[in-house]
């Protein structure tokens, strides 16, 4: 009855990190599309309304999604009270401070941390050239990502499953 209760226990923790690691993959992926939503309202933002920068980014937390939506505000509430500190440092600062709940992988939490540095200094062309820039880049790790999801959703399952199997094989 034990053996019967540690094999149950073992194919369910199994099975719970081959689920984790697929809800990562499919995190991933919205977080991605997500981040592709976000400057394109912010690309919206400002060559449209020609919105300040705090008030775009406020208007955008208020409709994005988790986790820009807190980041926005977090830097449109810095941009108000640290007047004297450059965009850019408040930018990396509060997107380092939200780094817990991002799924990205280092390559892309970089580009968004590289996000600010074009925010606020160029002109608007420029910046929405940069923004442009910044979409296609994302579109392209979207891409990889729908890519990756296909193939390692299934193999995730299957190899958590089967290290259950073979650490049962291994204590029977």
């Amino acid at each position: 009855m034990l053996k019967l209760t540690g094999i149950c226990l073992i194919l369910g923790v199994a099975a719970v990190v081959g689920l984790q690691l697929k809800h990562r993959l499919h995190m991933h992926l919205k977080q991605l599309i997500g981040f592709k939503e976000m400057l394109l309202m912010l690309s919206g933002e400002m060559s449209y309304a020609r919105t300040p920068l705090t008030e775009a980014f406020r208007n955008i937390a208020a409709r994005g999604k988790e986790p820009f939506g807190p980041l926005l505000a977090e830097v449109a509430g810095r941009l108000e009270q640290e007047r004297g500190k450059s965009l850019y440092d408040i930018w990396k600062s509060a997107v380092e401070h939200q780094s817990k709940a991002f799924y990205f992988s280092e390559e892309e939490f970089c580009m968004l941390k590289g996000l600010g540095e074009n925010f606020g200094y160029l002109d608007i062309q420029m910046q929405l050239n940069h923004l442009a820039l910044d979409i296609q880049q994302v579109e392209t790790r979207i891409g990889q990502a729908q890519q990756e999801l296909a193939a390692k959703q299934k193999m995730y399952q299957y190899l958590s499953i089967m290290s259950g199997l073979f650490l049962i094989l291994l204590l029977i």
